[in-house]
């Protein structure tokens, strides 16, 4: 978990709060995409179905992916998700989940937010079942470490459009 990110208001409304929004998408952020670029400059934009743990969107994908290739190679992405309040962006960098604990955190995220329930296995995730949008197991588990996270109310909110700076410190 990192500090508070620093807000700024996208309208003449009031900024978010973070710590307000974060427990909304631990709750409700789930269904989304991932867009990566090609080498060539082109997008890749793929569906995922994501977790928040430990502040963080984290993802399965397996080794062989198209998606797993790209963000080898370019490791900046970004990910949207609509929920029943805000359409939430989040640009950052991906990286690998090593920590076994933290895999096993984000296995039963899985299996508690969206029924699935992979299997912890050796810093990966493995059956039941495969994943619908993971490709084939072995499942790495990534995590995207935001630089900007945008959220946009679609309902009735405290607050207006949002944007959250992660790399600038008040």
């Amino acid at each position: 978990m990192f500090p508070s990110p620093q807000a700024q208001s996208l309208t003449s409304e009031a900024p978010g709060v973070w710590e307000e929004v974060l427990p909304h998408l631990v709750e409700s952020a789930g269904k989304g995409w991932l867009t990566v670029t090609r080498a060539d400059g082109q997008p890749h934009t793929r569906p995922l179905l994501a977790v928040w743990v430990d502040g963080q969107p984290c993802f399965a994908s397996g080794k062989d992916t198209a998606k797993s290739r790209l963000m080898a190679a370019s490791p900046q992405v970004s990910m949207g998700f609509t929920t029943e309040r805000m359409d939430v962006v989040v640009e950052g960098t991906v990286e690998l989940v090593l920590d076994h604990a933290h895999v096993e955190r984000v296995a039963a995220a899985y299996a508690e937010r969206h029924g699935w329930a992979p299997i912890p296995d050796g810093g990966e995730l493995t059956g039941p079942e495969g994943a619908p949008t993971a490709g084939p197991p072995p499942y790495r588990v990534l995590t995207v470490s935001p630089s900007t996270v945008f959220a946009f109310p679609v309902s009735e909110l405290p607050h207006g459009p949002t944007r959250w700076r992660f790399d600038v410190w008040p």
